[in-house]
């Protein structure tokens, strides 16, 4: 048995906001993809201008966390700490996006 799309457990959408639009406005920065996905990986513009000389570093700590099986991990998203009060990543169906505290 397939679980519920999220429309099913929340109802309809007030509104949506699409990764396409995020890119659009420069709130998010696509950086890659997950390369036998096609997976966008973004970073939030905020962290981004924070981090744009290491952020490859970023990524590769992030997504070797987020391959690590955790208790709180939902079948639509997993996210992770990467460095406590300044990064987290968030996996889920639009893309595995980088961000600080705040952004979220």
């Amino acid at each position: 048995m397939n679980p519920p799309s999220l429309e099913e457990v929340y109802g309809k959408p007030i509104s949506v906001y699409t990764l396409e639009q995020a890119l659009e406005d420069g709130i998010l920065v696509k950086v890659g993809e997950l390369s036998n996905l096609k997976i966008p990986l973004v970073f939030t513009s905020n962290l981004f201008n924070d981090v744009k000389d290491h952020y490859n570093e970023i990524i590769k700590k992030g997504l070797e966390m987020l391959n690590q099986k955790d208790s709180k991990d939902s079948e639509y998203s997993r996210m992770r700490i990467v460095e406590a009060n300044r990064i987290w990543v968030i996996a889920n169906s639009e893309g595995v996006t980088f961000m600080k505290p705040e952004d979220y």
